[in-house]
């Protein structure tokens, strides 16, 4: 990977996964879907994904979103967005995710909702 194109951070119980997303590859892709599954592999249950360093999303990273959703269920888990800027937001409206994922317009919101 040339570019890094996640931040993780941590905090009390919550998993951070920054994007910052331009123009991804399809081996970034796969990289970041394993890195989610990861996160539920060791154990993780609340899961931020913080969007406000992303100012595109390519149908390869709604078809990841929609992925992570699943598997974050799966896993008795809870994931929700913040910080999504108006592109992304219309992408989401666009296809429905707007309905499907729990979107914060501030990261304090999101991790108040997942603190509770």
């Amino acid at each position: 990977m040339s570019d890094l194109i996640y931040r993780v951070e941590r905090e009390d119980d919550i998993t951070i996964l920054t994007l910052m997303l331009d123009n991804v590859l399809l081996d970034e892709n796969e990289e970041l879907k394993e890195t989610f599954a990861g996160f539920l592999d060791e154990g993780a249950k609340k899961i931020l994904l913080d969007l406000s360093e992303t100012s595109f999303i390519s149908s390869i990273i709604i078809a990841s979103l929609v992925f992570m959703m699943k598997r974050a269920k799966e896993a008795g888990g809870d994931l929700v967005l913040c910080g999504v800027r108006d592109k992304v937001a219309e992408v989401l409206r666009i296809t429905n995710l707007d309905k499907v994922f729990e979107i914060f317009s501030e990261k304090e919101d999101a991790l108040k909702k997942l603190k509770s």
